[in-house]
């Protein structure tokens, strides 16, 4: 018997599945497995969320559940950022996903993963969905009767089943969905994530332009040609091979152009396998297709070679699943591989009132015990209370010229203060402007000591924290690469662009006058001259 038990919902394009894992003796153990077509128009995705939450209703499938959410619904980009202490790293990705999603960050559910990192740079996975989008599937989840622990984006699961495999490294994983093919490039240091626009529903759209039919009489037959091999030397097959052969073309220049993108960002060796999963894949022909063109072996992943498969489940349907199983492996291997990769797109509210829904409980009974104590000291307090108002009226009346008294105290220590806070100000002034004249000169130094440094810019922010006066300045400026080769553009090495701004920020934040710096920017746009921002803290005794 397992120890744990993990209900996952694997949310498709055209398909949904419902399976609960256990884990025994460390490896994982499929309990259950349960898969329904969705039966929409697949070329209108307003449709997809209604039937969703029908089938799933359909499926008496409720509780509980980790939610694959499908790439239609996802927007991923792999960004570096430059290495910073672990303290930082959240606030310097956030600026960047500000940058690279197209959207409001305020709009939007996003979660990133580290893929690696060298000392130098960071790699990060970084992944989102619309917010508005991420409620609605909250909702119909919450129709058929789920409730969504979180919700994980299926471009990054099936490298977490490569892992829990244990296969080689330097291979392509390539998961052929309807909508999109999820491809990945898989490493034992890190990944190359990429979601192609190009699947199953593109052979359908080419059979239908074909053909001249709707999409749905389309999605028809093309299942029941490619089911059927001897329909392949039938009249109008032309159609469906035509149709499967530009798909497999293009997916064929897509990975061809991933590589090339993943080379030139990583310097690595290229990939020397394809391990091929997801629907779309078991288009005839595709696997032969492929190793002819890219020049390297093709294998269909088989992602339930390392899990135990109890005797309850429907053998024959896992079977012919077997190409689709992968993303939800790769999610369930979580369970006994806890530092695999995982980006929780739940939004944030639904995040805090499912925890709060989990100490309601507990304040209940606590409110309740609380409650039940206070009864006692209650009814003995209840006794006393006359005998002490009698004793409260002859202590107040005795009261009445202490509180005038105290009355013109506390008006004689408010001026007293005032006066004080006036003096403390013009202290403060006097001392500021000492600090201003050497701060300058402290910063003139430094830069004659870094050399090939130039100011354009400095501003001063003052805030108030907490009753603290706080200050801060924001420079802009330039510094010369003398040893960029312009004949040898290639040649440029950002470490040493690094190397000197670091050298200049640590030369600052060395001052008696300065504390820390922060917002870090840089500009390398002109390999020699690199212009950079950053703002300087304070320190707070040396007031400006």
């Amino acid at each position: 018997m397992s120890s744990k038990s993990k209900l996952i919902i694997n949310c498709g394009a055209t398909h949904v599945s419902a399976s609960e894992f256990g884990v025994s003796a460390g490896r994982l153990v499929l309990e259950s497995f349960q898969v329904q077509e969705l039966k929409y128009d697949y070329s209108n995705q307003d449709e997809w969320l209604a039937e969703l939450a029908a089938t799933l209703k359909m499926m008496r499938v409720s509780g509980k559940a980790t939610v694959i959410a499908p790439s239609m619904l996802l927007l991923t980009k792999t960004i570096k950022i430059p290495h910073v202490e672990e303290a930082r790293r959240a606030e310097v990705i956030e600026f960047e996903a500000e940058k690279n999603i197209p959207y409001p960050i305020g709009e939007v559910s996003w979660d990133y993963e580290v893929i690696s990192d060298d000392g130098v740079e960071t790699e990060i996975f970084l992944t989102s969905m619309k917010s508005s989008a991420a409620d609605e599937f909250c909702a119909a989840l919450s129709r058929a009767g789920i409730i969504p622990e979180s919700i994980e984006a299926s471009s990054i699961l099936d490298y977490n089943a490569w892992k829990y495999c244990g296969l080689e490294n330097d291979v392509i994983i390539m998961n052929v969905g309807s909508r999109f093919t999820n491809l990945m490039i898989a490493r034992e240091d890190g990944v190359f994530v990429r979601s192609i626009p190009v699947g199953g529903n593109s052979l359908t759209q080419a059979v239908a332009d074909s053909l001249g039919r709707d999409f749905s009489t389309a999605e028809e037959l093309k299942r029941g040609f490619f089911a059927n091999a001897a329909l392949s030397s039938s009249a109008g097959a032309e159609h469906f091979t035509n149709g499967a052969n530009s798909v497999m073309r293009r997916i064929g220049v897509e990975i061809k152009r991933s590589i090339v993108n993943y080379r030139r960002t990583s310097r690595v060796a290229a990939p020397s396998k394809i391990y091929l999963c997801g629907r779309g894949s078991l288009i005839p022909g595709f696997a032969e297709f492929l190793a002819e063109d890219q020049k390297m072996s093709v294998e269909y992943f088989d992602a339930l070679s390392n899990v135990s498969v109890s005797p309850r489940v429907n053998q024959q349907l896992l079977s012919d699943c077997a190409p689709q199983v992968s993303e939800i492996i790769g999610e369930a291997a979580r369970m006994v591989m806890p530092g695999l990769m995982s980006v929780n797109l739940l939004p944030k509210h639904i995040v805090e009132e499912t925890a709060f829904a989990k100490t309601r409980p507990l304040m209940i009974i606590g409110a309740a015990v609380l409650f039940a104590a206070t009864l006692p000291p209650m009814f003995l307090f209840s006794k006393s209370v006359a005998q002490e108002e009698e004793a409260a009226k002859k202590f107040q009346s005795m009261m009445l010229p202490i509180e005038e008294r105290a009355a013109e105290f506390k008006k004689n220590g408010e001026t007293a203060s005032s006066l004080e806070t006036k003096i403390n100000g013009l202290e403060g002034l006097a001392k500021s402007k000492s600090n201003w004249i050497n701060l300058f000169i402290d910063i003139e130094k430094r830069l004659m000591e870094q050399k090939d440094v130039w100011l354009d810019n400095m501003r001063v922010h003052r805030t108030s924290k907490n009753g603290v006066q706080e200050y801060k300045l924001e420079l802009t400026g330039r510094l010369l690469i003398r040893d960029f080769n312009p004949e040898n553009p290639q040649e440029y090495d950002t470490k040493k662009a690094i190397d000197r701004i670091t050298k200049l920020l640590n030369s600052f934040v060395s001052s008696e006058f300065l504390k820390s710096f922060e917002n870090v920017r840089t500009d390398p746009s002109n390999p020699r001259i690199l212009k950079f921002d950053f703002t300087l803290v304070v320190n707070p005794d040396k007031p400006i």
